[in-house]
């Protein structure tokens, strides 16, 4: 099925050119979209909102769970977005940022680093009042953030939108890898080097750095 607004708009586009006194049964069944005919099996992802006559995915919060409609946005079908179970999240690729979802899935599944970040002292997120949203806003807070997005959320991809915009990264120009990573992590690792707990201050040298030897043979 087309999406939910478009089919909207085609099934009362009469209304700006037929007068009130030249409202017949057709404009109604057609606004109403009653003689729709009804979607057949696999076209659809589940009973579509832009056609009542659409029974595919009825009684799928059976065995589907109950879908919280406020955990997404912007979308017409909320268990379209939602990630099979044991599935990873994915991160929304915001033009030419390919290259930091990529270094972010990694440094995410290292658990070492993850839970060093984790243990990061929040005084915002610890004083956060839970009827308002959360905005983080430094560096830290920002992957902090991220990383618990892609570990808890029912979400199949999120939006890496605030993080890269505290980076000041351009979304439409592509930058060298190696060089992001490899700044990103000096940003950590002095990050981390100012936290009150000393276990974190080596976690990047003891994760990411090595040694070089020059041996004569």
């Amino acid at each position: 099925m087309a999406p939910r607004l478009q089919l909207e708009r085609a099934a009362w586009r009469w209304v700006e050119s037929v007068r009130p006194e030249d409202v017949n049964d057709e404009h109604i069944e057609t606004a109403y979209r009653i003689r729709v005919p009804a979607c057949k099996r696999g076209a659809c992802r589940r009973n579509c909102k832009g056609n009542p006559n659409c029974l595919v995915g009825i009684g799928e919060h059976v065995w589907l769970g109950e879908i919280d409609e406020n955990a997404f946005h912007n979308i017409d079908d909320p268990n379209s977005e939602r990630r099979d179970k044991n599935t990873f999240v994915g991160l929304t690729n915001l033009g030419a940022t390919c290259y930091v979802n990529t270094f972010l899935q990694v440094w995410f599944h290292n658990l070492e680093l993850r839970q060093t970040l984790y243990l990061c002292q929040n005084s915002r997120a610890e004083e956060h009042n839970l009827d308002s949203d959360y905005e983080p806003q430094t560096i830290c807070e920002h992957l902090q953030y991220l990383f618990a997005l892609l570990q808890n959320s029912n979400r199949r991809y999120i939006d890496p939108s605030g993080l890269v915009k505290a980076l000041g990264l351009d979304t439409g120009q592509q930058q060298d890898a190696q060089e992001f990573s490899k700044l990103f992590l000096s940003l950590l690792e002095d990050t981390l080097s100012k936290q009150k707990n000393p276990n974190l201050h080596n976690v990047i040298q003891q994760q990411f750095c090595g040694q070089f030897a020059y041996v004569t043979v």
